[in-house]
């Protein structure tokens, strides 16, 4: 963060509840509670990206991520499809749907493992083997749906 001189609308927007001003790129100042609306909003590298999933008892489920928070998971042994929501959180992942509720997940193994099979633990104990489909993967399985 670079240091500036608050001006006349810097300390106008610092008195109106705002607690620091950051410079922006364009070295514009721009008030912390603006900074911080915009992060909670950008996308994450899973919106609309779909995932096979093992479970320990060796069931394979395919997960879809949609851009709108939508999370729709096709289990391998029913016919029934589970919908629920998503949402990036700090370095994480959560999920929620029922029956389970809320549950986050260390997405960083899954971006670092390129497509291969890594075993992550949820903030609740649960494993599961994940591999991100790769574009072509998901293209195959969009059109056999």
């Amino acid at each position: 963060m670079k240091p500036i001189m608050l001006t006349g609308t810097a300390l106008a927007l610092a008195a109106t509840a705002c607690t620091s001003v950051e410079v922006a790129d364009s070295g514009q100042s721009v008030p912390q509670a603006a900074i911080a609306s915009y992060e909670q909003g950008w996308p994450a590298e899973f919106a609309g990206r779909t995932f096979e999933i093992v479970t320990p008892s060796g069931v394979t489920n395919v997960v879809n991520l949609a851009p709108d928070g939508a999370m729709t998971i096709i289990p391998e042994l029913s016919t029934d499809v589970v919908k629920g929501t998503w949402v990036s959180k700090a370095e994480g992942l959560c999920t929620r749907f029922v029956p389970r509720g809320e549950e986050c997940w260390d997405s960083a193994p899954v971006i670092a493992a390129n497509g291969d099979f890594v075993t992550v633990r949820s903030d609740r104990g649960q494993e599961l083997k994940i591999r991100l489909l790769n574009e072509r993967e998901e293209e195959a399985l969009d059109a056999s749906g």
